[in-house]
């Protein structure tokens, strides 16, 4: 009886046509984003979810339950706007709705946010093992930027691509730079000061200290470079953010099917690539000419060896310089805006940088772990992490969380505000700002309780060179300037950009001495400016 119905003639033409007017149903939402009326979307999407839920089935150990899911919505899921641009707010909304442990869908792939300490060991034990999303589950336009980056790559992959490009980056090698980081540090904030961008007296702590640890990162690669390739650089800025926007805003991005459209993204991703590659090749020419020591030249010596190739090497330059852009001026530019609300700590810091001058240690405290001054950046990371949710990845084995077994290689992400400020762990004054608390901390014990750098034994490369950078700017900032809230002050984001930076001014004030408490060495401010 079932078999003649589905061979009837209208069976034939229903199951002929629904697929294709959901197809198209798709298309259109996809290319032109809220042009059709919400309940073609709302079929298409339950019927996407219907199915997703079957293909991806995740059930509790002991009672066969499945696991709490955000409902799925083309074409996007949850992916990189919900999670990464309307983090914040989702954050808290979806641990309401949805419980401790939950999942989401990035595009068409599922992720299971993780919001407690007690979930977090058994995942990131091996996170050397772990492997990381494909394109970061943001789809084909991401991969082309990213997709094959040290940040971004999965073992054995990963360990060749990172023994090769983070020389610059290794604790040791940070640790030698302190004085060449310090000093670019001063010249770039001495800068900023005489062309008036801080003499006025405000200072908006993210867009002008942007550029600040995009310069010491290129030195760091590169070398000190003559006008021609830092002007190419600045060059570069403008149309790497826009991909770099139109790659997390979703859509029909994300699909490989696009490639082929005639869109601003593909346009701007071939002229990138092109004046990307070229600009490195002629970096190298210009120091094997000069018989120059500098990164880039072993780096592409790895090319020719075969160790690595060129698309992975490009890739991972491109995600210390540009990508991480965002994510460094994040770490930094919300420390001068807690020191400005909290005076007591700001006064604090002052006079521990003072004592470690008046000492000759200035070098020694910029490396130190175990100050003041780092207390104050992690609690300012604490409250203000880099992005909501972690870059996904995934285990290599099954797991247990929360009494659901998760399947080996599904994504995991963490909720970087339930795990920062609302646990337990942090009460019963987890919103305020007390970087005693961390002076009290074992760095051990922290491991888990607290997202900065990742997990386990694959954290972020540029650890190290970023933590001496935000110290220096930190250390630079207070003890040259009094920081203060200006009336009114709105505590308000840039939601432009898919990491949490500050969008508005605080006051700064030049402490005016007759000997300057740091020497400004202004050599490289034509470089930097």
């Amino acid at each position: 009886m079932l078999a003649q119905i589905l061979m009837s003639p209208v069976a034939f033409m229903v199951l002929t046509l629904v697929p294709g007017l959901l197809l198209v149903i798709a298309l259109i939402e996809g290319l032109f984003p809220g042009r059709l009326p919400p309940i073609f979307v709302d079929i298409l999407s339950r019927t996407l979810n219907t199915y997703l839920t079957w293909r991806y089935p995740i059930q509790s150990v002991t009672e066969g339950v499945s696991i709490p899911s955000c409902p799925y919505r083309w074409p996007n899921g949850q992916g990189d706007k919900a999670k990464f641009f309307d983090g914040i707010e989702n954050s808290q909304k979806w641990e309401s709705d949805y419980g401790h442990v939950y999942r989401i869908w990035s595009g068409m792939k599922p992720e299971i946010v993780l919001t407690r300490p007690d979930q977090l060991q058994s995942i990131f034990f091996d996170s050397d093992q772990h492997s990381k999303a494909t394109n970061n589950d943001s789809g084909y336009l991401l991969g082309q930027l990213l997709g094959q980056c040290v940040g971004l790559i999965s073992p054995p992959r990963w360990q060749a691509v990172r023994a090769i490009m983070e020389g610059p980056f290794r604790q040791r090698s940070s640790q030698n730079k302190t004085v060449q980081i310090r000093d670019m540090v001063n010249s770039f904030i001495e800068n900023s000061f005489r062309k008036g961008l801080i003499s006025a007296g405000t200072l908006h702590p993210a867009r002008d200290l942007k550029m600040l640890p995009f310069w010491i990162v290129c030195d760091l690669f590169y070398g000190q470079l003559p006008a021609k390739f830092t002007e190419e650089l600045r060059g570069l800025i403008t149309i790497r953010e826009g991909l770099m926007k139109h790659a997390m805003s979703g859509g029909i991005v994300q699909f490989s099917l696009s490639r082929n459209l005639p869109t601003e993204a593909n346009r701007d991703l071939k002229i990138f690539k092109r004046q990307w590659r070229r600009f490195n090749s002629e970096i190298v020419l210009y120091w094997r000419a000069r018989k120059g020591d500098v990164p880039i030249i072993d780096m592409y010596d790895a090319i020719e060896t075969g160790k690595v190739s060129e698309e992975e090497v490009l890739q991972t330059l491109d995600e210390a310089i540009f990508a991480n852009l965002d994510v460094t001026t994040g770490g930094l530019s919300w420390n001068p805006v807690f020191l400005a609300a909290y005076h007591e700590c700001q006064e604090t810091l002052r006079q521990e940088i003072i004592q470690a001058e008046k000492d000759g240690r200035m070098d020694q405290y910029l490396q130190s772990s175990s100050t003041y001054l780092q207390a104050c950046i992690l609690e300012s990371s604490r409250l203000k992490p880099l992005a909501a949710f972690s870059v996904p990845q995934s285990a290599p084995t099954d797991r247990v969380v929360s009494g659901y077994n998760i399947p080996a290689n599904t994504n995991f992400v963490v909720d970087s505000y339930a795990l920062n400020i609302r646990s337990d762990h942090w009460g019963p004054d987890n919103d305020t700002y007390r970087p005693e608390r961390f002076l009290a901390q074992d760095n051990v014990k922290l491991r888990y309780l607290f997202w900065r750098f990742g997990f386990g034994p694959r954290q972020c490369m540029g650890k190290y060179v970023t933590d001496i950078i935000i110290r220096a700017a930190v250390v630079n900032i207070v003890q040259n300037y009094n920081l203060r809230l200006l009336d009114q002050t709105t505590w308000s984001r840039d939601k432009s950009c898919w990491i949490t930076h500050p969008d508005f001014e605080i006051g700064c004030e030049r402490i005016e001495s007759e000997t300057p408490a740091v020497s400004l060495d202004v050599a490289d401010v034509e470089v930097m400016g």
